[in-house]
């Protein structure tokens, strides 16, 4: 009788630990989205990114280019990565300009993303105005 009190609970243990282990099967880990572009703030023109409804945590990475020592005037890759905190729809706007030209910007792109509510990120729009010799144009990647 003893031993078959034993395997009930063995069994009803093994039980609660495996739903417990289960109790994250199916989700997927929340999503980034991820801008990388060419920048050279040493001409005073750097990205700005801004959004219209807060569901998004933003972090901001400059790295200047590799350059003899000495040299000035070199430009690097300006990176953002976008962590969702919330689900929703928002508006995301990266411009490329001079804090004090208001209104008057190389470039700009505006992305339109819904977060789920696993925090998974899809792009809903994109469009962009960029000069035709520009070459800072924004890239993109959701992982």
């Amino acid at each position: 009788m003893k031993l078959r009190k034993l395997a009930v609970i063995i069994c009803v243990a093994a039980l609660v630990l495996a739903l417990a282990l289960c109790a994250g099967c199916g989700k997927k880990a929340p999503q980034t989205a991820t801008f990388t572009m060419e920048a050279n703030p040493t001409t005073g023109y750097t990205w700005q990114i801004s959004q219209d409804n807060e569901i998004f945590d933003i972090s901001e990475e400059y790295v200047e280019n590799e350059h003899a020592e000495g040299m000035v005037g070199v430009g690097g890759t300006q990176t953002y990565v976008l962590t969702p905190k919330a689900a929703g729809t928002a508006t995301v706007t990266l411009v490329y300009g001079r804090s004090w030209e208001e209104g008057d910007s190389l470039s700009s792109a505006e992305y339109t993303f819904e977060v789920s509510k696993n925090m998974q990120i899809k792009t809903v729009s994109a469009k962009g105005a960029f000069p035709e010799d520009f070459s800072f144009v924004p890239v993109l990647e959701i992982k």
